[in-house]
């Protein structure tokens, strides 16, 4: 599982290559995304505020502000907000695909 915080920038060259799509999520107390997967795409989440569970497959971490994690295509995924408050964040969706080597590359 990748989780870091971001000071004076975070270099993502081997997490992400082409983003797809960024978004804005605002998850209130007690609220869950699903269980999901992405069959075409990798995912970053920037915490902004507020402070939840990440699963990713197996492994289980807390995040909070200021972290980021890295989520990799097809694997399963989901957050619960634990927190009193609103955890936000920011998605940036990056569409991948695997070579004949079996290498994530960016799709163009």
């Amino acid at each position: 599982m990748f989780v870091k915080q971001i000071e004076n920038g975070l270099d993502l060259t081997d997490e992400a290559k082409t983003i797809e799509a960024i978004y804005d999520t605002t998850l209130p107390p007690g609220q869950d995304i699903r269980p999901h997967y992405h069959p075409d795409s990798e995912e970053i989440y920037y915490v902004l505020s507020g402070y939840g569970v990440m699963t990713i497959g197996e492994e289980k971490q807390e995040i909070m502000r200021g972290d980021v994690v890295h989520i990799p295509k097809l694997a399963p995924h989901t957050l619960l907000n634990t927190g009193s408050v609103s955890l936000r964040f920011v998605t940036v969706s990056v569409k991948v695909s695997k070579d004949e080597n079996g290498d994530i590359s960016c799709i163009s």
